[in-house]
């Protein structure tokens, strides 16, 4: 049983745990839990996101619920529409980075952010009754589409980053995902040259959809070929961005978010909230502005909600996701992008003299299919892998002077997650090596 229900929606097998009919059930019950009203729908490009979005469409109709399609849009264009249009609430139909045979239900709220903890917890006692209650019967199908929504977001990004006069040349590398028309777009917009590459609408990727170093080999090329200034990569939904730089080196989604904060607090200084997965590169910048960092769980939600509480100038997460609240509640690729050009820019230097500044760590990401189970059965002996600080916020989280190891189940796939950094590469290589024989 693959079908997954978290604060990161409802994700699931296509076709096998994640059905049609298990679509229209969970939209009908968002649909009564919102209350009758404006939903706003958007989807990625994936073969089965059409027959999905009837499905949604029909569950909302059968309680009530008016739907605004978007058609395939980024799933940060959804959040803004949301909260643009004053809605109820949206659905976004999109399994993110997960390979092409997945996909999921993300809820969104009349704020435009993704449910709270709180809210999924409200939201998920009225599922387990609903959805096991009598069928839908009202199989209508009706909806509104708002052709320009693309472009209303596009606009608030430029109202925030105003275009530049001078000209950069970037590789745009949108897996012909849900960002093949808005990524390259807002780049336009903003003054740049834009060179594309996997930037049409298709049900498949032509690379693996995390936009992680080894699979931007393409744009790398691309980049390198042409001699390019930038080059940017996002997931299928345009929520996540990572770089290459104009050597044709893949920098890291992991140095997006760090390279979003130095910009935004070199101008005003605010709190930041990150997830204990993500880069030690953030400490050394708040630092450097003598601001303070909050971390929180991995889980866009409880980033925001952090962001929130703490009245945070910017967030994200080390997966290249970065929030900005000027412009959105939510991890937004496009915003990323316009912030990466206009960092550019400003300091006047190419992006791998920008890199060069920052302290060198090495980080490692694996995953290993085991049970949560299992895995909670092992704890005890993952606390002995390293001496440091012990966390058990969010899986377990060992932290020492100059290396850290993160250990969770993922809420989107049904892995056990290891994330480790040091400043060592010998070092980190060695403590995963002793963590994955553990859960071997």
């Amino acid at each position: 049983m693959s079908l997954l229900f978290s604060i990161s929606g409802l994700r699931g097998l296509v076709d096998k745990d994640l059905t049609p009919e298990i679509i229209r059930k969970y939209a009908a019950s968002f649909g009564s839990y919102i209350g009758p009203g404006k939903i706003v729908v958007g989807r990625d490009a994936r073969k089965s996101g059409l027959p999905y979005l009837r499905a949604v469409i029909q569950g909302l109709n059968s309680v009530g619920c008016q739907v605004l399609d978007l058609g395939i849009v980024p799933t940060p264009t959804v959040l803004f529409i949301v909260k643009h249009n004053r809605a109820k609430g949206g659905i976004a139909i999109t399994a993110s980075h997960n390979p092409i045979q997945w996909n999921a239900l993300k809820f969104v709220s009349s704020q435009g952010r993704f449910l709270s903890r709180r809210e999924f917890i409200h939201f998920s006692k009225q599922t387990e009754k609903t959805v096991q209650a009598s069928g839908i019967t009202e199989m209508v199908t009706k909806s509104r589409e708002l052709a320009s929504s693309v472009q209303l977001h596009i606009s608030r990004i430029l109202h925030v980053f105003k275009p530049i006069k001078e000209t950069l040349s970037v590789g745009v590398d949108a897996v012909n995902g849900a960002g093949s028309f808005a990524l390259p777009k807002v780049l336009e917009m903003m003054g740049c040259q834009v060179f594309r590459l996997n930037c049409r609408f298709s049900s498949r990727f032509p690379r693996a959809p995390e936009p992680r170093p080894r699979s931007l080999t393409a744009l790398c090329g691309l980049v390198k070929q042409k001699g390019l200034d930038l080059g940017v990569a996002c997931d299928p939904d345009c929520d996540r961005l990572a770089v290459v730089d104009e050597k044709g080196r893949a920098i890291g989604e992991d140095k997006t978010l760090v390279m979003a904060a130095d910009f935004l607090l070199e101008q005003k200084t605010g709190a930041v909230v990150t997830n204990f997965s993500t880069t030690a590169l953030m400490d050394d910048i708040v630092k450097k502005y003598r601001c303070r960092i909050y971390r929180t769980r991995v889980g866009e939600a409880n980033v925001v909600s952090k962001m929130l509480k703490t009245n945070a100038l910017i967030g994200g997460e080390g997966n290249g996701g970065v929030i900005y609240p000027a412009v959105n509640f939510t991890r937004d690729a496009l915003v990323a992008a316009a912030i990466i050009v206009k960092l550019m820019l400003r300091r006047h230097q190419t992006l791998s003299q920008i890199i060069e500044q920052y302290p060198k760590y090495y980080m490692q990401k694996e995953k290993i299919e085991i049970s949560r189970k299992q895995f909670a059965s092992k704890m005890e002996k993952l606390k002995c892998v390293m001496n440091g600080r012990v966390s058990h916020a969010d899986g377990i989280r060992i932290t020492t002077k100059d290396c850290w190891l993160h250990i969770r189940p993922s809420q989107t796939e049904p892995f056990i997650r290891i994330i480790g950094e040091a400043k060592d590469r010998k070092k980190i290589k060695a403590y995963i090596k002793r963590v994955k024989h553990i859960l071997a």
